[in-house]
């Protein structure tokens, strides 16, 4: 079987920060990074890529100026949304993600075990090169997972940044992470 991309852009800045706003769109700067996205991949060409997003609104907006650029459908898919936080009071939202970076893998709730597991089933069966704009937890999660991370958190994914995926036969044979957030992340 051929080998194929699949490309994990993390969403831009938001306008609000998690706990604060269930779904936020992207801030004015989360706009403008969006815009940059499609300077930053000047060099690929996309044109045989599916187009996939986590269905949160910041995610999508991301998404926006190639998916015009390319004129391609964007194929919303669930298993790429945010961490699981539904049954956690917003004001204590940042205080939870901050404890479940931090827990042994094996100490994290079932609901954070499952979405995990949920993000790299649907990953894997993706047969085809892909972008897939999506979230800091999510693209932490499927490192974490392929580099077989004891934690949840592995890196700082910057706003907008590309971590690459190269799979065969339905396993990752690559991971290239994304740029490193240089300031202190927004949770």
């Amino acid at each position: 079987m051929a080998i194929h991309t699949l490309l994990l852009i993390r969403h831009g800045e938001a306008s609000a920060s998690f706990g604060e706003h269930t779904d936020p769109g992207l801030s004015n700067d989360g706009k403008k990074q969006a815009e940059k996205l499609m300077e930053t991949l000047s060099k690929e060409n996309f044109d045989n890529f599916k187009f996939i997003s986590s269905p949160k609104l910041r995610a999508i907006e991301t998404a926006q100026p190639l998916r015009l650029e390319y004129n391609k459908d964007l194929v919303i898919r669930n298993e790429f949304s945010e961490i699981p936080s539904n049954n956690i009071p917003g004001h204590e939202k940042q205080e939870w993600l901050r404890g479940v970076m931090s827990q042994e893998t094996t100490a994290l709730p079932e609901a954070v075990k499952l979405w995990q597991n949920n993000i790299m089933s649907g990953l894997l069966n993706i047969n085809s090169d892909a972008i897939i704009f999506s979230h800091f937890m999510v693209i932490n999660a499927i490192a974490a997972s392929v580099l077989k991370n004891n934690k949840l958190l592995y890196f700082y994914p910057d706003y907008t940044s590309c971590t690459r995926l190269s799979v065969e036969d339905n396993q990752i044979i690559e991971i290239i992470l994304g740029d490193d957030k240089k300031t202190l992340i927004n949770l």
